[in-house]
């Protein structure tokens, strides 16, 4: 790629062609000598501790280790629009280090023993939390030289700064991406085939009793017309894949996790209190309600032991009448995906809430997206420079999908519309051009304000996505562990409780799903939960709920 088109209007500011290539022949690099706001030279000793002003706009160039997704076209991210305008308007220049997608042990070098002057995209809590002096605590600096990324952080519906906040009160990294995304907070979502409902006259199930029978109605006929009354195969699951995982089908018994982490199944929050579940009557119903269907040929079998591709396969062959999934569309032809229709959370007993999997307004947003590291000689400048990429709602779609007017416009109503670039092929689709001309999701926090509006026309497919969640967004719970960093340690003390506690329990479930569950199996399960830390894992979380770490 090589766009050199910078006249796109954003604040205000027209960019030329010209200024930019001339800029960027003229660029100059920390080393040991730095060149001031003043024209004068520091060395690298002192040059952390010389202010730049929000004026300073001397050529300078940081050295940004960054994410290059397999489906970018773009061979030098300084083609990128929005990077041209930040360089002029900033004279930040940057040297991109790129590390393809999934390149962990070119990370680990970096950490030990080449270290540039940022991360984008690249580092996980549990990294920075290892080698917390490895990266500048910036807590001081982003009211003077990021004010309107700190002024992002205070409109955020948690707190911004807490969420990125340390047990020390140090904050060592910037979000990226979206504040929420209303099409993920829903999860998985469930799907019944609406053309065989039809065909036998039935309504779609409301209960756990009323899909039994819509499913057993499937098995004993010959739904897909091919002759044969024994290929159907009513409910297909699948665990190898996130949204076909069989705990997704706990959701009538009140058993819910905020995202697809099976772990977070195991505990649910009521009046403030961590409350266990794998251990409850509830989850015991669940599992009985999933071997009957087992036992009575309607959930297949193959469920824990099939590969993802073979799920993906059953979905397309034809046979399926109910699945788990992100839409029908992103399996299935638009002729195909239109017999399936969204399924609420079904109802198990009246004196039980259903509740579905997901979070009201998850926070979306990658809380260690943008990292400066200690070695960097001038943070400041780094952080003016991420400040003008956050300037305006403008600026970071900009850096997300490229200029105004491909895939992004804003309408009369001062919204951001999604729209359909020109020029996409076969060999260069939508996701080439969102990756290739943007940042996708490594852009600069977008506040929830500032959501795309979806347009059925333009994305048919995500417009469908977020009318599937409008159908079950009522369900989701309405308490959450809270977002915050912990001490390493004490997530370390966690962990090691999971590893075998995880295990058994998934175990269990399987065997009791496909083989049964009696009072002896269960009553033996449950003491070792105990033997396993269960009652000290829950704890783990009514400590942190209460903020006791």
């Amino acid at each position: 790629m090589k766009k050199k088109t910078t006249k796109t209007k954003v604040m205000g500011v027209i960019l030329s062609t010209t200024m930019v290539l001339s800029m960027l022949a003229g660029c100059g690099t920390t080393n040991s000598t730095t060149e001031t706001a003043t024209g004068g030279t520091t060395t690298g000793e002192t040059a952390s501790a010389t202010a730049a002003t929000e004026t300073d706009t001397t050529p300078i160039t940081f050295k940004i280790a960054v994410t290059k997704h397999a489906l970018s076209k773009c061979d030098d991210f300084n083609d990128k629009v929005a990077f041209q305008m930040a360089e002029e308007a900033t004279g930040v220049h940057i040297e991109w280090v790129y590390v393809e997608d999934g390149a962990g042990e070119k990370v680990n070098t970096m950490l030990t023993a080449d270290m540039p002057d940022a991360f984008l995209g690249l580092l996980g809590e549990s990294q920075i939390a290892t080698s917390m002096d490895s990266f500048l605590d910036i807590s001081g600096m982003l009211e003077q030289y990021a004010p309107h990324v700190y002024a992002d952080y205070n409109k955020m519906q948690l707190n911004g700064l807490d969420l990125i906040k340390w047990p020390d009160g140090s904050i060592r990294s910037l979000m990226t991406g979206l504040e929420v995304s209303y099409q993920n907070d829903a999860e998985a979502i469930q799907y019944i085939n609406k053309d065989w409902l039809d065909q036998l006259n039935l309504d779609v199930p409301t209960t756990v009793d009323e899909l039994y029978d819509v499913l057993c109605a499937f098995r004993d006929n010959d739904m897909n017309g091919n002759g044969d009354k024994t290929d159907e195969i009513p409910m297909e699951l699948a665990e190898s894949n996130w949204a076909g995982q069989v705990l997704n089908m706990s959701n009538p018994w009140g058993i819910a996790a905020w995202n697809a982490d099976n772990l977070n199944y195991y505990y649910k929050i009521q009046d403030g209190k961590v409350l266990p579940t794998a251990n409850s009557q509830e989850y015991r119903a669940y599992l009985e309600y999933m071997h009957k269907l087992v036992a009575d040929g309607l959930l297949d079998k193959e469920c824990f032991t099939e590969t993802n591709d073979q799920y993906y396969a059953k979905i397309k062959s034809g046979r399926i009448g109910f699945f788990s999934g992100w839409i029908p569309q992103s399996l299935l032809s638009d002729e195909e995906a239109a017999k399936w229709v969204p399924v609420r959370v079904l109802k198990a007993e009246d004196s039980i809430t259903p509740v579905k999997t997901g979070m009201r307004n998850k926070l979306f947003a990658n809380r260690t997206g943008f990292v400066i590291t200690a070695d960097c000689e001038k943070p400041e400048r780094l952080l003016q420079w991420w400040d003008y990429l956050s300037s305006s709602t403008e600026m970071k779609y900009t850096v997300r999908f490229g200029e105004k007017g491909g895939y992004w416009d804003i309408d009369s109503d001062g919204n951001v519309i999604q729209k359909t670039p020109e020029g996409l092929t076969a060999d260069f689709t939508v996701e080439n051009y969102k990756y290739t001309y943007g940042m996708n999701d490594q852009c600069p926090l977008i506040l929830k304000d500032e959501s795309i509006k979806v347009d059925k026309e333009e994305a048919y497919n995500t417009w469908v996505r977020e009318q599937n969640v409008g159908v079950v967004w009522d369900q989701l719970a309405t308490e959450y562990v809270p977002f915050r960093f912990v001490d390493p340690a004490k997530v370390d003390e966690r962990t090691f409780m999971e590893t075998e506690l995880s295990e058994y329990i998934a175990n269990f479930r399987a065997n009791s799903i496909i083989n049964g569950v009696d009072d002896a199996a269960w009553d033996a399960y449950v003491k070792q939960l105990d033997a396993l830390q269960y009652p000290a894992w829950i704890q783990w979380y009514q400590d942190y709920v209460d903020g006791k770490f």
